[in-house]
């Protein structure tokens, strides 16, 4: 398993109180693995320093909620920068859950299986990192017009995103 995959699923997703009480511990845990080279190690940095504006996890949360539960043009599903409403959509979604099922994870039912924190937990599931590679360029033009999205909002989880596109 590829912990830099789950670290990064992680900061993606809504943050928690774990989250929050060991966010000192993310960037040695990401150096220490040695998957991100020193431009991807910039990008957490500069996302941890968005972090580290907020008093406690509660703060941090509400942030989450406000840039994601309401935005249209900055989120996090990968099938929406591809299909948008499109009937097609819906097999796609069915196809990526019968790539997690056979990757032995069980996706969680109350969320997408596009959900980028989703992929990320099946691309960490990888035996090898050039599997996991190949994962990530799947979705590399996904994660491109996500990153152009999020570059022209100036959202504070642009880093991450950018991170991931050029991995």
């Amino acid at each position: 398993m590829i912990q830099t995959y789950n670290i990064l699923s992680l900061l993606l997703d809504y943050p928690t109180e774990t989250l929050w009480d060991s966010r000192s511990e993310v960037l040695p845990a990401l150096m220490a693995e040695g998957v991100l080279n020193e431009k991807a190690l910039d990008c957490i940095r500069s996302f941890l320093n968005y972090v580290a504006t907020f008093d406690n996890a509660r703060s941090w949360q509400a942030a989450y909620s406000d840039l994601f539960d309401t935005a249209t043009k900055t989120n996090l599903y990968l099938f929406d920068m591809v299909y948008g409403t499109s009937r097609d959509r819906g097999q796609a979604m069915v196809d990526l859950k019968e790539e997690y099922l056979k990757a032995g994870l069980m996706p969680a039912e109350d969320e997408l299986p596009d959900y980028l924190p989703m992929y990320l937990q099946y691309v960490a599931s990888m035996g090898s990192q050039t599997e996991a590679h190949a994962a990530i360029d799947d979705i590399r033009d996904v994660l491109s017009k996500m990153d152009d999205r999020f570059r022209k909002e100036r959202h504070p989880y642009e880093p991450l995103i950018a991170l991931l596109k050029e991995l």
